[in-house]
């Protein structure tokens, strides 16, 4: 019996030295309830070394007091709300009272543009002067480059930038050159069809878009450092095709 009473001070005292050790509650101890443990046990003892048992686990549960007190300095000082009384708090607000609290803590980032008498009259006078869509490119690209949309095959032989026998010679030679710089890895796209001959370029970009258009060769994008990456194919690739659009006029 003296045994086990000696067991609850030992349980007493490693509860408190734990939690001097850690980073827990002081608070999880129950003080009280110690200290009455400890006041029904006192009679009992009769050995130097029960009393000692005893003090040990006075002097522990003390420092756990001290804890308490330490900890209720640290977050009084940092202005520390717990978390369970705002929501007790919140809860108990009228709707009225919630919307308001809302208002009084709320501060959006915002601007304001406002456009003067003097803005207006600058807009206007650029978008009067502004020439038509169809005269702004002449002088680079001529009538027929202020157009946009889709060339097919077809109208590049009837423009006279490939004839049928140069396209498929073209295309052939194009494939069997992506064949043997892949080797079934991936290369760099403006790598490849790169060229300081702008129309080169473009020509080989055509074609190697008509390859990739019928499956003979692949096509992989990174959208994070925008790179492109192409590689020919043994088989014809299978599934629906994607739509990516590719600007060939800056250099490789």
């Amino acid at each position: 019996m003296e045994d086990r009473r000696l067991e609850d001070l030992l349980r007493v005292i490693e509860l408190c030295r734990s939690v001097e050790t850690s980073s827990a509650n002081p608070f999880d101890v129950d003080i009280r309830e110690k200290i009455t443990l400890l006041n029904d046990r006192l009679p009992g003892w009769k050995f130097l070394d029960e009393l000692l048992v005893d003090s040990e686990a006075m002097f522990e549960l003390a420092q756990i007091v001290k804890l308490q007190d330490e900890w209720l300095k640290h977050r009084a000082s940092s202005l520390y709300i717990d978390p369970l009384l705002i929501q007790l708090k919140v809860k108990l607000l009228s709707r009225d009272d919630l919307v308001e609290s809302f208002v009084r803590s709320w501060h959006p980032v915002a601007q304001l543009d406002q456009i003067s008498p003097k803005g207006l009259e600058r807009a206007f006078v650029y978008w009067r002067d502004l020439s038509p869509m169809a005269e702004r490119f002449r002088e680079e690209f001529g009538s027929y480059g202020a157009k946009t949309g889709a060339v097919d095959y077809e109208e590049l032989v009837s423009l006279g930038i490939f004839t049928k026998s140069q396209f498929e010679e073209g295309l052939a030679a194009l494939h069997e050159e992506l064949a043997a710089q892949s080797k079934g890895e991936w290369v760099d796209y403006s790598g490849f069809i790169g060229s300081q001959d702008i129309e080169t370029r473009v020509k080989r970009a055509y074609l190697l878009a008509f390859l990739i258009s019928e499956g003979r060769a692949s096509l992989r994008t990174e959208p994070l450092t925008g790179r492109i990456w192409t590689t020919s194919l043994e088989s014809k690739a299978k599934g629906p095709p994607r739509s990516v659009a590719i600007s060939v006029t800056g250099g490789a």
